[in-house]
């Protein structure tokens, strides 16, 4: 039986939990539980209460969220950080490990890409480019980090901003190396959700040196109907142990460079 201390406590944290969700719609489980010191299954039951009470919706009004039960062309970007989540985690980590001192990082969005962004040192100089709320927000405050923004529309679905000036930002500007989402990966190429993310997407490959692809084995033989890339415009596959050996097959006869973590 909980006490009267134990419910405030549990209500004052769902409360932070539920403005933490707001703020990274591409949370991970297993960083709340972390961060709240609590259990991965305390925090997927507060996640539940906080859905089930439309907490969400006491920190941005005016809006309905993503999992208050509304969705735009399928896509939920705080719903899909916890599809695949430990297998995302190995990625992002393996992805951060390339980094290098003074690199120049181009942040896609995406919820693995999220997490490489989390997950940046703060002990290496960087400047990062991004085009998304998400990596912004976690990247804003450190001392670290160059931060350049392409800005525009903002498009909470899925956290990015779109604009014709974030493409010409984006056009002269060059990176030493691009973190890549998708939502499909088929031998047609690589595809997102919505048309608006195409040319922005298309643009901070064309001014990347080094393409890395940050794809869960679930995206494989999946298709979208927006398509910005060829799969022979990556550098380098990284995925999990999941994909199939078809896949692997085909990645090496394409001599891309293929990690599977």
């Amino acid at each position: 039986m909980e006490n009267d201390n134990d419910m405030i406590k549990k209500e004052l944290r769902t409360r932070a939990v539920a403005k933490e969700i707001q703020n990274n719609p591409s949370y991970s489980v297993s960083v709340l539980a972390r961060q709240f010191n609590v259990s991965e299954m305390t925090i997927r039951r507060d996640i539940k209460y906080i859905e089930e009470n439309n907490l969400l919706d006491l920190f941005q009004p005016s809006v309905v969220r993503e999992g208050a039960g509304v969705s735009c062309a399928g896509y939920e970007f705080y719903r899909e950080a916890e599809k695949m989540a430990d297998e995302k985690l190995r990625i992002a980590r393996y992805a951060v490990s390339l980094i290098k001192p003074n690199d120049v990082l181009m942040m896609d969005t995406g919820t693995t890409v999220d997490l490489v962004a989390s997950f940046l040192p703060m002990d290496l100089p960087l400047t990062v480019i991004c085009y998304n709320y998400n990596v912004l927000s976690h990247l804003y405050d450190r001392d670290n980090i160059r931060l350049m923004l392409a800005g525009g529309y903002y498009h909470r679905i899925s956290e990015s901003f779109e604009s014709s000036e974030n493409v010409s930002f984006l056009q002269n500007v060059r990176a030493t190396k691009m973190f890549v989402s998708t939502s499909g990966v088929e031998k047609l190429g690589l595809t997102c959700t919505s048309q608006y993310e195409v040319i922005t997407k298309q643009t901070a490959i064309h001014s990347s040196l080094k393409r890395i692809l940050l794809a869960d084995s679930s995206k494989f033989g999946v298709i979208k109907s927006g398509f910005f890339a060829d799969l022979k415009d990556m550098d380098l596959i990284i995925t999990d142990e999941g994909l199939s050996q078809d896949w692997q097959n085909y990645i090496q006869e394409m001599n891309i460079a293929l990690k599977i973590v």
